[in-house]
This record gives C-alpha cells, structure tokens and sequence, in this order.
C-alpha cells in the first residue's frame, strides 16, 4: 500500500472523528447528569449506535486494503452518526419521531410559505371548524376576567311540627 493511499484513508475517516468525539461526549454528559434524559430507550439506542460506530472504524482501520469496505464503512458510520444525533436530540428533549416528524412538517411549511404562522382557512357552509383559534396576545391583554356571583342556597321551611302528635 503506498503512502498516498494510508494518507488518503486517514483524511478519509478523521474528517468524521469530531463527530463521534461530539456524541460521546454528549453520551458521558447525560451519565454524569441523568436528569438531562428525558426518555431512556431513546438513549440507549444512541448508545447502541455510538458503539456500531466505533467498531465500524475499528474494522475499516483493520481492512484498509479493501477500499469497499472502507467506502462502505464510511457511509455507514455517516448515516449512523446522524442517527446517533437525532437519537440523543430525541431523548434529550422528550420528544418521539412522530412528533419531531409532526413539527418537522410544519416548519417546511412555514418555511416553503414565507410566513411565521400557519394560514387559516374559513370552512364553507356547513362544514365544522377544526379546531378553534388560540386568541392572540393582544386579547390575551384586553382579557379581563368576568365576575361571577354565587348565592347561597336558601334553607328550605322546616316543616312544623305536629302538636297534637305530642301530647
């Protein structure tokens, strides 16, 4: 193997080192400080995939003569590293993929729009409205709580007693 070669496998892989370093990083942090996870399956996952990472390296270091594997081992700790981040921003934030996904799809399209709020449409005729508007701050403002006056129940009459019933 030529020295331009090792050279270029080095180059290769420790562009991504930083990445790994980050994640690890992160993944001591939350041990040194649980309360930051929010959701522990999530976490280790992360973890799980952290560890695939690691020996992925390990094992294109060992086989760098077959530079297929080398590829693939690239592309593989790339897409795992993007997973790993996403797992421990998941588990950090307490939050699942449905509802990333979910807020993820909104901001695209408030993105795609060029607006800062989500546009709503007046249902024609019959149709039921959705969901009902959140008021805005200023009527959150202009809000003045209403008084409402409870009297108390009035006692019934006692019935009268009987005095003949008595004697």
């Amino acid at each position: 193997m030529t020295v331009a070669r090792i050279a270029h496998r080095a180059v290769f892989f420790d562009a991504m080192q930083g990445v790994t370093t980050a994640l690890v990083s992160f993944l001591f942090v939350c041990v040194v400080f649980p309360h930051l996870v929010k959701n522990r399956p999530q976490y280790y996952a992360a973890f799980f995939v952290v560890c695939l990472i690691i020996v992925l390296d390990a094992l294109a270091t060992m086989l760098e003569k077959s530079a297929g594997f080398v590829v693939f081992a690239y592309v593989t700790c790339a897409v795992a590293q993007v997973v790993a981040l996403l797992l421990l921003f998941l588990s950090a934030g307490g939050i699942t993929w449905r509802q990333l996904a979910g807020d993820m799809a909104k901001a695209i399209e408030v993105i795609r729009r060029g607006e800062e709020e989500k546009e709503v449409i007046i249902p024609i005729g019959e149709q039921a409205p959705r969901h009902q508007a959140k008021p805005s701050a200023a009527d959150l403002d202009n809000y003045q709580p209403g008084r409402i006056t409870i009297n108390p129940p009035s006692p019934e009459p006692h019935a009268k007693e009987d005095s003949s019933s008595s004697q």
